[in-house]
């Protein structure tokens, strides 16, 4: 019996790891390399979730099944399938189901921490010791394992050599849509399903985030660009160009002076200009009103607004310092 007990101990010390080099960030920990990530922890960074979201509210350490334990992650909300990344360099050190976690992904981290990311709908074609870049794709927003059913969110969590600490205050960014978009070749290419499939889910559900992309001429997966085009946007984008281009025109013929009391097709021109690329209540009233033609108080209005945005004398009246800002700015199509 002593003998089979020492040969326990000698195979539990090889197979667990020397606890203090298990909580240094370089070097082998659980059978991961960790000497590629960085020794400083990242302190602030993007919330994981590419789209959908609307905002965050912190929800770290609050009680669950009756206060007998607290919340030891941050809930984000987001429709089911949103794309879900590595903020940070990363390893993945673990990849599975669980009967509370439901699919998740479990990643080593820069300064010793460790992320971790549950409730998935489906997981990236991820497997253990990947290496990772910031904004690689990890799976899925879902609500897999303990979620109640259709509460779409990834629960996300922040541990390091003490347990788990709240992620809510070093989610200070969200990544910007150039970013957004040039992680989708990751995020098409690593889908563990149907890519076009997938491609066309995105599209419907985070349109308007890919038809900006797409006018701003960010690069997109061959599998995004199809699913844009089946569902029209790529043509109602470019109607959009070529209305932005149209609009852009309208300053250069309005060469004279309108104000209150002038009716004629030149006053017409300004009110859609102003329809279309600004925004207030000022534009709304107007916008309801119409191109009339007639240049009363609403559409005085709507131009010392456009003044007021942009520095200028707020006269109320179209003159050269208005015509010249129109000038100088490109036009930003307002169609709400």
């Amino acid at each position: 019996m002593l003998k089979q007990f020492t040969f326990l101990l000698i195979v539990i010390s090889f197979i667990i790891p020397n606890t203090s080099e298990a909580r240094h960030n370089r070097g082998n920990y659980f059978g991961i390399d960790r000497s590629d990530l960085d020794n400083d922890i990242v302190e602030d960074f993007a919330v994981p979730i590419l789209f959908g979201f609307d905002a965050l509210f912190e929800n770290y350490g609050d009680p669950r099944d009756g206060g007998s334990r607290s919340h030891e992650g941050q809930d984000i909300f987001a429709p089911k399938g949103a794309p879900v990344v590595s903020p940070t360099e990363a390893i993945v050190t673990s990849v599975g189901t669980g009967d509370s976690a439901g699919k998740y992904v479990y990643t080593a981290n820069p300064g010793g921490e460790s992320f971790r990311y549950m409730h998935l709908d489906e997981i990236a074609d991820l497997k253990r010791g990947d290496k990772l870049d910031v904004g690689d794709f990890i799976g899925t927003v879902g609500d897999t394992g303990n979620a109640p059913d259709g509460v779409y969110h990834l629960h996300f969590e922040v541990r390091d050599n003490d347990g788990a600490t709240d992620p809510f205050p070093r989610l200070t960014e969200t990544f910007t849509l150039k970013e957004k978009m040039s992680f989708m070749d990751d995020v098409i290419d690593k889908y563990d399903g149907d890519e076009d499939d997938y491609a066309e889910y995105l599209v419907k559900t985070f349109n308007s985030d890919f038809k900006a992309g797409l006018r701003a001429g960010y690069d997109l997966p061959d599998e995004i660009i199809e699913a844009l085009e089946d569902v029209g946007i790529v043509s109602e984008a470019k109607a959009e160009d070529k209305l932005a281009n149209t609009l852009g025109t309208i300053p250069v013929a309005l060469t004279t002076e309108l104000k209150t009391g002038d009716n004629n097709v030149l006053v017409s021109l300004l009110q859609i200009y102003l329809i279309y690329t600004t925004e207030g209540v000022a534009r709304n009233n107007l916008k309801a009103a119409g191109p009339t033609g007639y240049y009363g108080s609403i559409t005085a209005a709507a131009v010392r607004a456009y003044q007021a945005d942009r520095d200028i004398s707020e006269t109320g009246v179209y003159d050269a310092k208005t015509r010249t800002e129109m000038l100088d700015h490109d036009v930003s199509l307002k169609l709400n």
